[in-house]
């Protein structure tokens, strides 16, 4: 019975495929704010809303759904209260067709953020 029920949770568990979100245009609204993110390759660029110039970012992939950020000098200007050893994970936990649910968190911050990444382009 137990392999039974082992088998069964293995076929109905749901894949997550991060691969078509690696690169990408994508939004994010958060409190009646947008963000837009373009990211390709290494490099994240941050669009808050509306903004003509964007903060930007390393992006390093831990493992499939797992990412790490690390800000460019342009962030520590723009925020200059951002510790100098910042980093951002972010983890993809659930995806659909054209969007994604992503936990992020900070070496610097013992919170956590999730929200949801829809991919515009």
């Amino acid at each position: 019975m137990l392999i039974l029920l082992i088998c069964a949770i293995k076929t109905y568990a749901q894949s997550i495929d991060c691969k078509t979100f690696k690169n990408g245009k994508f939004k994010i609204e958060t409190q009646g704010h947008i963000t837009i993110i373009e990211r390709s390759g290494s490099n994240q660029l941050e669009f808050f809303d509306g903004a003509k110039v964007p903060t930007s970012f390393t992006v390093n992939w831990v493992d499939n759904c797992t990412y790490t950020l690390t800000p460019h000098a342009d962030v520590f200007k723009k925020y200059p209260n951002t510790p100098k050893n910042a980093m951002l994970t972010v983890k993809i936990t659930k995806t659909t067709n054209n969007s994604y649910t992503q936990t992020s968190t900070a070496n610097f911050s013992k919170g956590s953020f999730t929200s949801e990444v829809t991919k515009i382009e």
